[in-house]
């Protein structure tokens, strides 16, 4: 899934470049096999332990219990708590990938 992405994105950017002369990219071209399998690694990973202790520790202990008997304060602290967990992954991924030189500003 990955690659596709990864591809379908270089080849789009390639296009536009060909096609709308002023465009310049503001991010080198990125290595596609190299950006999948850490995409795929840190999905494995990170992603898998996040999602686990959210719901296997946060949610049952300090949003379950407190909150049980108030169904939607429950419901929008989980939202929360859950959409707090997506921003922190994209955090991690796009920091890793700069780390480890898969993305780089020109």
């Amino acid at each position: 899934a990955s690659a596709i992405g990864y591809g379908l994105t270089a080849v789009l950017i390639s296009l536009r470049s060909i096609l709308v002369k002023t465009y310049i990219p503001k991010t080198q071209n990125v290595n596609v096999i190299a950006a999948c399998l850490y995409t795929g690694g840190f999905m494995a990973v990170v992603s898998n332990l996040r999602y686990q202790l959210l719901q296997g520790v946060v949610e049952p202990l300090c949003i379950d219990g407190p909150f049980a008997n108030i169904p939607s304060v429950r419901a929008v602290l989980i939202f929360l708590v859950r959409l707090g967990n997506g921003f922190l992954g994209s955090v991690l991924a796009i920091s890793g990938m700069r780390w480890l030189g898969l993305q780089k500003l020109k």
